[in-house]
């Protein structure tokens, strides 16, 4: 006959396997150190394992135009994105989408970001024309912020040969040369306030190039998911106006392919915790249930088209 003891570890046994067959490892890529992805990427993978009973979430670092392609091949299950990003890649559009990436979904949108471009405050440079000669920081290739600032430099009539050098800097080291006079511009695809451009400013200030209206509208042209965004006067040292920028969204994707129930968990842990993410970045204070499913350039997920039919 089995003993009680006998029967109880061999019920501890079954549910043990039970918890482990049940477990659902999750890649997350997110963005590099010094932007807002990282940390936005570590609140998310928290959320996650938090709210999902048996989910481990691996967090790594990625740019948008990696990330979009790494999730349509299935290498990351979910990523940061750009609504404007995600457009061109569902339509192969740009050198770094040869075809079609029709495996990437969205689950949620969060915060639209401007372009920044900072130059010291004692700085020549006034136009994007003027970066002809000077030392620019797009960072990583094939980066969002990479790609978006050939394209603005082109509008404008300069390209990268024309400068006098392009950096491949993480934006927490950009803003360090910036400061300390290395480098002329610093750009990036980033919430305001940031703190690279911030930590910049502390010095002697920046000032912040505008994007004109001419090249705002070229940019429409090419995806109507670009915006005029305002950077308020006074965000930074040194910058006393107002200045135009052009933006996109912020967005989670995931790869067609994931489990559509594990998708609607996921949406509902990261919206129902909108709160949570509100304390990670003064740009995340506007999102919620009435933002979350807008803006994102690509199909809603079936999962995350679930959580927002039902709610």
């Amino acid at each position: 006959m089995m003993t009680n003891t006998l029967k109880s570890l061999l019920l501890a046994g079954i549910t043990c396997f039970a918890t482990g067959a049940q477990a659902q490892n999750i890649t997350l890529a997110s963005g590099p150190s010094g932007g807002t992805w990282y940390p936005l990427g570590a609140a998310i993978a928290k959320i996650i394992e938090d709210e999902i009973p048996g989910t481990r979430v691996s967090l790594v670092n990625g740019v948008t135009i990696s990330n979009i392609l790494g999730t349509n091949a299935g290498q990351f299950d979910l990523a940061m994105s750009l609504s404007t990003s995600n457009v061109d890649a569902m339509n192969a559009v740009g050198e770094h989408f040869t075809q079609p990436q029709e495996n990437i979904r969205g689950i949620v949108g969060f915060y639209a970001a401007p372009y920044q471009m900072a130059v010291p405050a004692n700085s020549d440079i006034q136009t994007v024309a003027d970066f002809a000669g000077k030392v620019v920081n797009p960072g990583v290739v094939g980066g969002a912020t990479d790609v978006l600032t050939q394209t603005i430099m082109k509008l404008n009539g300069v390209r990268y040969e024309d400068a006098a050098r392009i950096e491949r800097l993480s934006y927490a080291d950009a803003s360090m040369q910036l400061k300390d006079g290395h480098l002329d511009v610093f750009t990036g695809i980033i919430s305001v306030p940031s703190g690279a451009i911030a930590e910049a400013a502390l010095g002697n200030g920046v000032r912040m190039i505008p994007v004109d209206d001419d090249t705002i509208a070229k940019l429409q042209e090419q995806n109507d998911g670009y915006i005029s965004v305002i950077i308020p006067g006074g965000t930074y040292n040194g910058q006393d106006t107002d200045v135009q920028a052009v933006g996109t969204n912020n967005v989670l994707i995931a790869n067609a392919d994931l489990d559509p129930e594990l998708v609607e968990k996921i949406t509902r842990a990261i919206v129902e915790n909108a709160e949570t993410l509100h304390n990670v970045n003064a740009a995340l204070r506007k999102f919620g249930p009435d933002t979350a499913a807008q803006g994102i350039g690509a199909p809603l997920h079936p999962g995350a088209e679930a959580y927002f039919n039902a709610n």
